[in-house]
């Protein structure tokens, strides 16, 4: 009996056996771990604590974005649902397996129904869409989330966001533009019977996240934004149009850059696309890094549109046009086949097609060399919805990451 007793006793002392991943040196269990989607890979939390606290490990989340990014993005697809809004995930690099799935979002209670401001380094910026008053910064798949705190609020405003990664100050930045009326304004000698609010005045405010996590104004701001232009982020810049109007004497539209490093505001060089900015629709876009705009054409030169690159940044004379694609109607029928869809440029493929967005829930693959449009269709995708390009990696909010580009 006390043999067995003793044999007991030194078997449980025994170092237990190690078997897969901590057997391994950590070098190539990262290797390993950094060339999973996100999807798979975020699921190593629930194993055990060595690799919940793996996923943390600095050197990893360096590793697996500086590879992601060279991957086919993963498309945030927003559902407005009626009530409470939904946000899915589609993963391009799973061809022939693609799925939309369902995100659960930990703070939906407090913002029922919400938008995108942007994606940047593999997180969202989320704002309240009745109010605008409560914003979110959350990675949809660490579902790591922080909320900001409220800034100044006038009675009469309009909004512009833009979330962004200065890899100079190594901060993530919300960038929140204010058009506000504090008089109602009524043009000398005209009379109206209701006085209209005239946005004369700016405030520009910007929130650095893990330093001061509090927003500072930094004075004025002389354009006017469009309020439906979509902050795009490039070379350590946020970049909207502007409304159609007077500068520099000209009547025109420009693209405003902000420098999230030095804070200041900036104007990219632009020709005129061979339109008439006043009546034509345009949105910016990124392109093999690289600013695009895409610009809507009128029905008298065909409809459809062109797409514009900027090859050398902030050079007037590289912008060309890369791309002419006529109309299209994803969903063809007698009431719609004679009206031109709005459409988004989303991003370009690895296999060199052009992924787009048409207004009203349809995502559209395009093949610029034979000019041949599919229309995409995958299991568990909302009727309705809006999408947006993003890096799904294991970003955290207090982390910040490196630079992709410097591994």
């Amino acid at each position: 009996m006390d043999r067995q007793i003793k044999k007991h006793k030194f078997q449980s002392n025994q170092t237990p056996p190690i078997y897969g991943f901590n057997s391994l040196p950590q070098e190539i269990v990262f290797d390993i771990a950094s060339r999973l989607p996100i999807s798979s890979l975020i699921r190593f939390k629930f194993v055990c604590k060595s690799f919940y606290n793996m996923l943390h490990d600095k050197d990893l989340v360096n590793m697996h974005i500086s590879r992601v990014v060279e991957t086919d993005p993963c498309i945030i697809i927003h559902a407005d649902c009626p009530l409470r809004n939904q946000l899915s995930f589609l993963e391009f690099s799973d061809r022939g397996r693609e799925v939309v799935r369902k995100i659960r979002i930990p703070f939906v209670n407090f913002v029922p129904e919400f938008k995108v401001v942007g994606s940047c380094q593999g997180l969202l910026c989320i704002c309240d869409s009745l109010f605008s008053d409560a914003l979110y910064v959350y990675n949809p798949f660490t579902r790591d989330y922080k909320q900001l705190p409220r800034s100044v609020e006038f009675e009469v405003q309009k909004l512009v966001f833009g979330f962004g990664f200065s890899h100079v100050t190594n901060e993530y930045k919300v960038i929140k533009i204010i058009n506000y009326a504090n008089i109602y304004y009524n043009e000398p000698g005209v009379y109206r019977r209701f006085r209209v609010p005239f946005f004369g005045k700016s405030d520009v405010q910007v929130l650095s996240l893990g330093t001061s996590n509090r927003w500072r104004s930094i004075g004025e701001v002389v354009y006017r934004f469009d309020l439906n232009s979509q902050g795009i982020m490039l070379n350590g810049k946020m970049h909207w149009l502007t409304r159609f109007g007077k500068y520099h004497g000209r009547r025109d539209r420009l693209i405003v850059s902000f420098d999230l490093a030095d804070e200041v505001f900036g104007e990219v060089p632009k020709i005129d696309f061979n339109v008439k900015p006043r009546i034509v629709q345009c949105h910016l876009a990124v392109l093999g890094d690289c600013l695009a705009a895409a610009v809507t054409l009128p029905h008298y030169k065909g409809g459809g549109f062109e797409i514009w690159v900027m090859r050398e940044y902030n050079v007037k004379e590289s912008w060309m046009k890369e791309f002419k694609i006529g109309a299209y109607s994803p969903n063809p029928d007698s009431v719609t086949q004679h009206m031109q869809p709005l459409v988004k440029v989303l991003c370009l493929l690895k296999n060199g097609e052009l992924l787009l967005e048409y207004k009203g829930g349809n995502l559209v693959s395009y093949d610029p060399k034979n000019c041949a449009f599919r229309t995409l269709r995958f299991q568990g995708m909302p009727s309705l919805f809006q999408s947006f390009v993003h890096v799904g990696c294991l970003n955290w909010i207090d982390i910040p990451p490196e630079d992709p580009r410097q591994n």
